[in-house]
């Protein structure tokens, strides 16, 4: 590379007249507003922002130019391994066939996941498999659509950082709710606006929804004079940051944060090839959340994305469940064993278990002697497990189906496109196996706490733990390939017991007792929280009346 390459990304892509994956030469005019998110090398980065916009490109060409010059590894992630097949095949392979240069820094080591980039290499990664946080250290960490991603891969990348003198962390994607995924990172940015000036009053801003549009004339205009504004002035502007690196604000939660990450915020708003009439009509035929994300580049703040504590805690009830007929077990499994139990009453305990290893790693008691315990404690119950979790899990929970007969069942998170059921249950080879609708079935227990319909037997505090991974799931809008929408339960940190609860919720679907019947609410006066030991005591301790409604001691069944 020349001297002059190694100091400017922009010297560096016009000597080589490099050109996108689809041969068309890389041109700023109409996208002058990526021209120093390019040229931005800060340690830190988030960019929210809109489909559309041209950052793939950016994405691809920087990290290349990057590595190159800097001499570093990368791990660039993607949520699924089939979103690194298509990026990688579709978008990174093409841009390297049409520019020799590129050609010439990859020829030693060139494939789906790994590519050698000079001295340094790419490592790309989906993060919904076991093996996605490699054990390999980086400098640079890309994270694209992060909160399509798991979280907590995610989160363990950050290990991959910790014996580099650079400890880079980007992070690009459109963003989905309020504090998960890229608008976690944003609350802590420079957060960059993109300011034009109005030809008409003089006044410098940014554009925003809906005040920067007339939706009966279907043009662009000012927020303040009300002027029409031309592709040409929403072409010509600059990047405005609202806070300085370093300043330390209040969040919105009342805490106190650095900003320590330069920010984008990157709407179709600022496209001057995007016509007014085109975001009216968007606006028009895609949902809110849609809108929201994929058109203004924004977290959706719209209800029901997120479980609140008030969701789970309205189902609080001091009544006394003495943990009679049909018991059902609800286990997620892995390193920790969590699970939930109840009856047709609701849900009376939650825990979790851990295997207690001598010195050398060799198990002493097994977290399953604790299920194997609740099975003989009561000898009509059942257990639904998780299958998966890591495999000395799946060889113990196949155990235990094949001890208990007719008990022990086996969970299979799987979309039955066919019948569109909720549930199946498996019959004569597959007895013993059952496969639920992931994101619908944790629809409908949400939708079952929202409306009091699974009491809980115990306190508030009995139950934080189990609130705080309810909170930790968040919802997200996609667009399938035929234009239909779906919606996905996504995490941010373990949410083992919201796992746990669904698969106590599916058998209970088969095994409560009763007619199913929902009968009318009543008003219910609560004094206090019960604790419920396992000898069938009740405890009490007073507490200020509230009053709360619940549903009588009744199962909806699926």
């Amino acid at each position: 590379m020349s001297l002059l390459e190694n100091f400017s990304i922009h010297a560096w892509i016009q000597e080589h007249q490099m050109k996108t994956e689809k041969g068309i030469l890389i041109d700023f005019y109409y996208h002058l507003f990526l021209f120093e998110p390019y040229t931005d090398l800060s340690a830190k980065q988030v960019m929210l922002k809109a489909a559309q916009i041209g950052l793939s490109t950016l994405e691809i060409l920087k990290i290349i130019y990057v590595v190159k010059v800097f001499g570093i590894d990368a791990i660039y992630t993607l949520p699924t391994d089939g979103d690194v097949s298509v990026f990688v095949n579709g978008k990174v392979n093409r841009i390297i066939a049409n520019n020799p240069i590129l050609q010439t820094y990859t020829h030693d080591r060139d494939n789906v996941e790994q590519k050698a980039i000079g001295k340094g290499m790419v490592y790309f990664r989906g993060t919904f498999t076991k093996r996605a946080a490699i054990s390999v250290s980086s400098d640079l960490l890309i994270h694209d659509e992060e909160d399509f991603s798991d979280q907590v891969i995610i989160g363990d990348y950050e290990s991959r950082l910790q014996h580099s003198k650079y400890k880079w962390h980007w992070h690009f994607g459109h963003p989905s709710t309020e504090g998960v995924g890229v608008s976690r990172y944003w609350e802590k940015s420079d957060q960059k606006h993109w300011f034009i000036t109005c030809p008409h009053c003089k006044k410098e801003h940014y554009m925003s929804w809906p005040e920067s549009i007339d939706k009966d004339k279907e043009i662009f205009i000012c927020k303040y004079c009300k002027g029409e504004l031309s592709d040409e002035d929403r072409r010509k502007g600059r990047w405005v940051a609202k806070y300085n690196m370093g300043d330390i604000i209040e969040s919105k939660g009342k805490e106190k944060i650095k900003i320590e990450y330069s920010g984008y915020w990157i709407p179709l708003l600022i496209a001057p090839w995007i016509k007014a009439s085109y975001i009216i009509e968007l606006f028009k035929t895609k949902s809110e959340e849609y809108f929201w994300n994929r058109v203004l580049g924004l977290p959706y703040v719209g209800s029901g994305n997120k479980v609140s504590q008030d969701i789970i805690m309205r189902n609080l009830t001091e009544e006394q469940n003495f943990q009679k007929g049909r018991i059902v077990i609800g286990c997620d499994t892995g390193k920790y064993l969590r699970f939930v139990i109840g009856n047709e009453l609701g849900i009376f305990h939650y825990g979790e278990e851990k295997d207690q290893k001598d010195s050398e790693g060799k198990i002493l008691v097994s977290k399953y002697d604790k299920i194997e315990y609740f099975l003989n404690r009561w000898p009509n119950s059942i257990v639904v497990f998780d299958q998966g979790g890591e495999p000395e899990d799946s060889v113990r929970v196949r155990e235990l189906k094949e001890k208990y007969i007719g008990r022990v069942f086996l969970a299979f998170y799987r979309e039955d496109r066919k019948t569109q059921q909720l549930v199946t249950w498996g019959d004569d080879e597959e007895y013993g196996n059952v496969v639920i609708d992931r994101n619908r079935t944790i629809q409908l227990v949400i939708d079952e706490f929202s409306d009091s319909r699974i009491p809980l037997f115990g306190s508030e505090a009995d139950f934080w733990d189990y609130w705080i991974h309810w909170s930790h799931i968040y919802r997200v809008e996609e667009e399938t390939k035929l234009g239909t929408v779906k919606r996905r339960w996504m995490r941010s940190n373990r949410d083992d017991w919201v796992h746990a609860t669904v698969y106590w919720r599916v058998g209970m679907s088969r095994f409560a007792h009763g007619d199913g019947k929902i009968y009318e609410n009543k008003p219910h006066t609560i004094k206090t929280a019960p604790e419920v030991e396992f000898d069938q005591t009740v405890t009490f301790n007073p507490l200020k009346p509230e009053k709360k409604t619940l549903f009588d001691n009744t199962w909806k069944i699926l």
